[in-house]
């Protein structure tokens, strides 16, 4: 029964015209290998929305998964593989293997399923608009889409997903939240904390803007409070993930005041500002920061400083075919104590 109901909830979706994806291209990867810049920095960070949506809503994916740990394989070989991972809307098994094709030594799966609440979350009158059809009351029918890859050595791992009715339309059918794993930094006798979160869609839920936007508003407050709950002061942290805030001032507003406590930027602009984004990739970076959706943020430690160095973007949209409608950008970091 639960498969016939997402199968229906999903057919609905494809009916009101959630996005597609494009099949998998053949990937020439000797053409993009010559395009990566050099290793740089001690400790490297990428995050990449994959857009591993099941049939109907999007076709081709699996192909599409395998041929994004293809590449991420072909990095490795260059020397040039991220350390850590971050992706979303990474729901399938194909998903899953991406770590082990790419080689690497952890993958951590995010939230499995939404968990209840006393009281609806958002308040009653925002549960009693709910509609079954937008996917809103069927509860989470897929796991948060979320996961790691690591190659630092991961000590400890938390799951955190929003309840259910903090959410609006479509997203309603996956177990959002948050992900942490903490991992020790070679070299170093500290940990850093690596959070991967996906929050509330807007013009894709196929429901009011304004009542995507409510519940944006509520996700972003409680993963602020749960990243305060959670992470220690003075701990190294870097959050990243597919943030949807756009250019939308109600969403801008929600994240104003800062996720992270403490000094904690948002690296790509400033690397873009300073120059520091790989020759080639600048446009894309460009585009990234224009569209406001994909970010990293970083917070040194006690005892560890993160600096950012340099970024470049190895999973572009200006590739002839891309592989997900998100581009994937790699920030590098220096780490010292």
């Amino acid at each position: 029964m639960r498969h016939l109901r997402l199968a229906a909830l999903l057919a609905a979706a494809t009916l009101l015209g959630a996005p597609r994806v494009p099949e998998a291209p053949a990937q020439d990867l000797a053409a993009l290998s010559a395009a990566w810049p050099a290793p740089a920095g001690e400790l490297s960070v990428m995050t990449y929305n994959i857009k591993d949506l099941p049939w109907p809503v999007a076709s081709g994916r699996d192909a599409a998964a395998e041929a994004i740990g293809a590449r991420l394989a072909a990095m490795r070989a260059r020397g040039v593989q991220p350390d850590v991972v971050l992706l979303q809307e990474a729901f399938g098994d194909e998903a899953l293997a991406i770590g082990r094709i790419a080689g690497y030594a952890h993958t951590i799966a995010g939230p499995q399923q939404a968990p209840t609440a006393a009281a609806p979350p958002l308040g009653r009158s925002f549960a009693d608009a709910a509609q079954f059809i937008k996917g809103e009351t069927s509860g989470s029918l897929m796991n948060g889409g979320l996961v790691i890859l690591s190659d630092l050595p991961i000590t400890r791992v938390e799951r955190h997903a929003f309840p259910q009715g903090a959410c609006a339309g479509f997203d309603c059918l996956a177990a959002k939240g948050v992900l942490i794993a903490w991992a020790a930094v070679p070299g170093t006798k500290r940990e850093v904390a690596l959070v991967d979160t996906h929050l509330n869609s807007r013009g894709s839920a196929h429901v009011p803007l304004e009542r995507t936007d409510t519940a944006y508003a509520w996700q972003a407050n409680r993963l602020r409070q749960l990243l305060a709950e959670r992470i220690a002061p003075g701990t190294a942290v870097i959050l990243g993930g597919d943030f949807n805030t756009g250019k939308i001032p109600a969403r801008i507003a929600s994240v104003a005041t800062p996720l992270l406590a403490g000094p904690a930027p948002e690296v790509l602009p400033a690397l873009l500002r300073e120059g520091a984004v790989a020759t080639g990739d600048r446009a894309e970076a460009a585009g990234l920061v224009d569209r406001n959706k994909d970010k990293i943020i970083a917070r040194s430690g006690k005892g560890l400083r993160l600096v950012a160095e340099r970024a470049w973007v190895p999973f572009g949209l200006l590739e002839r075919r891309p592989l997900s409608d998100h581009a994937g950008f790699v920030v590098d970091f220096a780490v010292a104590p």
